[in-house]
């Protein structure tokens, strides 16, 4: 961290990469410090509600009231939109009150262990959410100093087509998807997808890696990935993308993976470029995608071959190794 004067700015782009720096070397101690934080909380929680169950008269009620109020604070992080979860948390707020009343002659003690039980939950979820930013934070850092580090000028690898020379050029970025080509059905050529809508969709190639097992029976575990490949022999039209994006999203939550790459490759001869219509989509829109109450986001890729044997990218999304499906911000 900066030893002077901590409003001493000379160079502001530099500041803003050297705070930045800053904040990325301490992430590391400032998330074991939330998780510190969380298993202390928790075993007081732990502690607290044995205490309510003894000292209550009616024992097995406030246990029971209790866990209700732990499930319901609980289910409210999974739930969409904001009504459903003000109503989850005005049903764990009521089953509060019913917990104070069971304490009954010992009600002096439910008015303190109870709110007690109830708030340390609540510092419980918003401990979460701030790991959760700093994961973000972090994974956003690396991305921006890799694009910041990257070579300007991607060459196009050899192939046979616009899409086997997309993936070898994945492949050469991140070792991760090139196992996935190298793996027994990790690739599938042309893909004919159904969506959960019932419709079927067709990919030039898909690259997918599944899900662990309990993800699929409990929502716990490493949620897979996919990426999809379509390619065009002109700049894919403001309509050819909107149906990319349906498409996906149709697919992901029918195949229960979410998207970790969508490319539309294509290769143009003259000057076609894509309208100002697609490149505000390209820029601005995602796929957006919600499993097992998570929010996945995935941005649409334009990767145009270039005559003089180069890539241009519109959005420009550098190769991670190991980097897998992203959470959105707000669901972070």
């Amino acid at each position: 961290m900066q030893k002077g004067d901590v409003r001493a700015v000379e160079n502001p782009i530099t500041a803003v990469f050297d705070l930045a720096e800053d904040v990325e070397a301490r992430s590391p101690k400032i998330r074991v410090s939330i998780v510190y934080a969380r298993i202390f909380i928790a075993f007081g929680l732990f502690l607290d509600a044995v205490l309510m169950t003894f000292v209550s008269d009616s024992g097995g009620l406030t246990l029971l009231l209790t866990f209700l109020i732990f499930f319901l604070l609980y289910v409210r992080r999974w739930l969409p939109d904001a009504t459903s979860r003000s109503v989850v948390l005005a049903l764990a707020l009521l089953a509060g009150v019913f917990d104070v009343i069971s304490f009954r002659t010992a009600i002096v003690f439910g008015v303190i262990l109870v709110p007690f039980f109830f708030l340390g939950l609540v510092a419980m979820e918003y401990l979460r959410e701030v790991h959760s930013f700093f994961e973000y934070y972090a994974l956003r850092h690396r991305i921006v100093k890799s694009v910041r580090d990257a070579d300007p000028v991607a060459y196009i690898p050899a192939g046979s087509d616009a899409t086997q020379r997309v993936l070898a050029f994945l492949a050469s970025r991140n070792p991760a998807i090139g196992h996935l080509l190298g793996s027994p059905g990790g690739v599938v050529s042309p893909a004919i997808l159904p969506g959960k809508s019932g419709m079927m969709y067709r990919f030039d190639v898909l690259v997918r890696r599944a899900p662990t097992s309990l993800r699929g029976l409990l929502g716990f575990g490493s949620p897979g990935s996919a990426i999809y490949v379509k390619s065009f022999t002109a700049p894919p039209s403001l309509g050819d993308l909107r149906a990319i994006q349906r498409a996906v999203e149709d697919i992901s939550l029918a195949t229960r993976i979410p998207p970790v790459r969508v490319i539309a490759v294509w290769r143009a001869d003259g000057d076609a470029k894509l309208s100002d219509d697609a490149y505000e989509f390209l820029t601005r829109e995602v796929v957006r995608v919600t499993l097992f109450g998570v929010e996945h986001t995935c941005s649409l890729q334009s990767i145009e071959e270039n005559p003089d044997g180069t890539y241009d990218f519109i959005p420009f999304i550098p190769e991670i190794a190991a980097l897998g499906p992203q959470t959105s911000p707000a669901a972070a």
